[in-house]
């Protein structure tokens, strides 16, 4: 279907660039990331955004190793089952399991997922992220902040990301986020 979409807007107009949002399931389940072949991807379309919502990701996750935990892993216990998870996608410095929703993602998991698409496309496509401000989160779940936005945008930045786009919409957001996410691509293009 992907392919199908590519080749009919390109055959209308050539120059209109063609993207697929990759979701944030892909930074929590092993099984959905797999499917998820960025080479595969690159060759249907002209970028990829990628979901690298830190602030409400650490929510996400938790709710996500709640949900597997509670159904077919409900014999591993769930601190065991998050680190067993962590193994299995490359994170090495985010929070445990009782913390992680309070502390969402570290700017490492934006650094680390920007690579791993720019690794997978190989050159195909470009990579755009989704940066996370002021996405709605549980009460007891992390906020964004102007500090979080900033070091989130320029870990993306710095592993090589092609652009971003500031997530989710302009509503949700506060201009002091706005303001950081400025800041961290200003100080990028001068470093």
């Amino acid at each position: 279907m992907l392919a199908e979409i590519y080749s009919t807007v390109k055959a209308i107009k050539p120059t209109l660039q063609v993207g697929f949002h990759i979701e944030h399931v892909n930074s929590f389940n092993p099984i959905f990331r797999a499917t998820r072949r960025y080479d595969e991807l690159a060759k249907k379309c002209d970028f990829l955004k990628i979901v690298v919502y830190n602030n409400c990701g650490g929510e996400r996750y938790a709710h996500f190793i709640d949900n597997i935990g509670s159904t077919i892993f409900r014999d591993v216990p769930k601190d065991e089952l998050k680190r067993f998870n962590d193994h299995l996608l490359n994170y090495t410095q985010e929070k445990d399991l009782s913390e992680l929703a309070k502390a969402g993602l570290s700017p490492d998991y934006v650094f680390r997922e920007t690579q791993r698409a720019i690794t997978g496309v190989q050159g195909k496509c470009k990579i755009l992220l989704g940066i996370d401000i002021g996405i709605p989160v549980g009460r007891n779940s992390r906020h964004a902040s102007p500090e979080d936005t900033y070091a989130a945008t320029a870990a993306g930045l710095r592993a090589g990301a092609d652009g971003l786009i500031l997530s989710r919409k302009y509503s949700e957001m506060r201009l002091d986020n706005l303001a950081a996410a400025g800041r961290a691509v200003r100080d990028g293009e001068n470093s």
